[in-house]
């Protein structure tokens, strides 16, 4: 063959080939800008567990002061409101932070997801510029 013709079964594989890798690039393109998306809505529903945590922890250090107020003004009627608020609070912190920490989880956990499928996309993506280098050279030569 000349240097102008090629093998045409070799350029079909090529242009065969070049068609499903630009195919699945779109996809993963599209499942990317997806990705991205749902990594800023984990940010901030990771965000809303910290954020629940820190409150669970700010109401009980302010219940707490509160019964040292109490208990230094030596007031009975104030100290003994202050540590039924202060127990009341201290439950409520235990159910904030178990709940802060299943946001917490559920996000790891899918950020986990999210970042396997980008590590497989890349791969895949990967794999098909291998394939693709390989039929354009089977078609049309090395490059040099």
């Amino acid at each position: 063959m000349s240097e102008i013709e090629h093998d045409p079964s070799a350029v079909r594989e090529y242009e065969r080939t070049l068609a499903e890798v630009a195919g699945q690039l779109a996809v993963d393109e599209a499942e990317e800008t997806v990705a991205l998306a749902w990594i800023y809505e984990l940010d901030e529903m990771r965000r809303e567990g910290l954020r629940l945590a820190l409150t669970a922890r700010i109401a009980e250090r302010t219940a707490r002061e509160t019964l040292r107020a109490a208990q230094v003004a030596g007031r009975p009627g104030e100290i003994i409101r202050a540590h039924n608020r202060f127990a009341q609070i201290e439950a409520e912190t235990v159910d904030g932070l178990d709940r802060a920490d299943a946001v917490l989880a559920t996000v790891d956990a899918a950020l986990d997801a999210v970042c396997r499928a980008a590590l497989d996309r890349g791969r895949r993506n990967e794999q098909a510029q291998l394939r693709l280098h390989a039929a354009w050279a089977a078609a049309y030569g090395p490059r040099d």
